[in-house]
């Protein structure tokens, strides 16, 4: 999320904000918590190791989520010769914000400066994906948390992002999106949404398919 100097949102929350809460719960629970229960129950890893992972790994998926996204937008603010004068990285949870987090950029005033501040944490998210799919499915590891903590931040964490953004842009937010559209068009937008959703569900899938079995499945296969 961007701010103004002024204070003002340029992405402020839609209406309805209880609605939303329990539309992005649900969004959570599908892109988050239901390929991790996945991962955990088809694997071979005993239960004592898997209840911890279940437990902690969606907690810090929530913690890491927003400083990602924010970061990559500061990185690419100063990348394109701006400056960052506020920085809010974890939204306040203790206070029921889900996701109120943002940057608040300066000397920003071109329009492909503004278009790869705001677009740096989706092609952060497209080189997560493609860098996941290599690294999972060589099964690098066989420590049960660190798979999921792989997966998660790699995977998961940009598959939130291409989900959770176009359907709140969908729904109205001035978001990201928003921003992006106003510079490259619609076609173009929703070309690299669709191209990015599908290598989100193919990257879920291969991995999840890899790990079926896991870790007895790279120990046969090492042994053929």
């Amino acid at each position: 999320m961007i701010r103004t100097l002024s204070g003002r949102h340029l992405t402020p929350h839609t209406k309805r904000l209880s609605l939303g809460k329990l539309l992005i719960t649900f969004e959570i629970l599908v892109v988050v918590v239901t390929p991790l229960l996945f991962l955990y129950l088809k694997g071979n890893w005993p239960l004592r190791t898997t209840v911890p992972c279940l437990l902690s790994i969606p907690i810090l998926w929530y913690l890491s989520y927003s400083p990602f996204h924010e970061l990559s937008h500061a990185a690419a603010t100063y990348l394109v010769g701006g400056q960052v004068v506020y920085m809010k990285l974890i939204p306040s949870f203790w206070l029921g914000e889900f996701g109120r987090a943002w940057i608040t950029p300066v000397g920003i005033t071109q329009s492909w400066q503004r278009l790869i501040m705001t677009a740096s944490p989706y092609v952060l998210d497209v080189v997560c994906l493609a860098v996941v799919i290599l690294l999972l499915r060589r099964g690098f590891s066989k420590n049960a948390f660190l798979v999921g903590l792989v997966f998660m931040l790699l995977c998961l964490r940009p598959a939130f992002d291409f989900v959770c953004e176009p359907i709140a842009f969908l729904s109205g937010d001035r978001g990201d999106l928003y921003h992006i559209e106003k510079i490259i068009g619609s076609f173009m937008l929703w070309s690299f949404l669709l191209f990015s959703i599908g290598l989100s569900v193919l990257s879920i899938l291969t991995i999840l398919r890899r790990f079926i079995g896991f870790p007895e499945t790279l120990s046969g296969k090492a042994s053929t």
